[in-house]
């Protein structure tokens, strides 16, 4: 919340606003990472959930992607995501092409709960 301001400035929506976008949106989008998943049999694919203090964004990460930006993706307590929305049936994944680092100063550091 205490950086709202500065991400409304940069053009940056809140998880309320990417939930009402439409399908193959582009977005970009910053939160707090609060959990990463790879799942054993999901082929390489990363599933990322982030926050804000409107609510959450699903984040989907092919391999390719994913291994593109693994240090800054399994690192990052305060993550940029830029990607296509895929919403169907009320079900909203953002498909990650890349994920970045807000240069604006971070929240304090948060664990994220990771699954295997």
């Amino acid at each position: 919340e205490p950086l709202r301001p500065w991400l409304t400035q940069q053009g940056l929506p809140d998880a309320r606003q990417v939930a009402a976008m439409r399908d193959g949106a582009r977005v970009r989008y910053a939160g707090l990472v609060i959990c990463r998943q790879a799942p054993e049999r999901a082929g390489g694919v990363r599933f990322l959930t982030l926050e804000d203090e409107t609510g959450f964004v699903n984040v989907v990460a092919w391999r390719d992607v994913f291994n593109r930006y693994r240090m800054l993706a399994t690192t990052a307590s305060f993550l940029g995501v830029t990607g296509r929305l895929q919403a169907e049936d009320g079900v909203v994944h953002l498909i990650a092409e890349r994920f970045w680092s807000p240069s604006r100063a971070r929240p304090a550091p948060i664990r994220s709960r990771d699954f295997r």
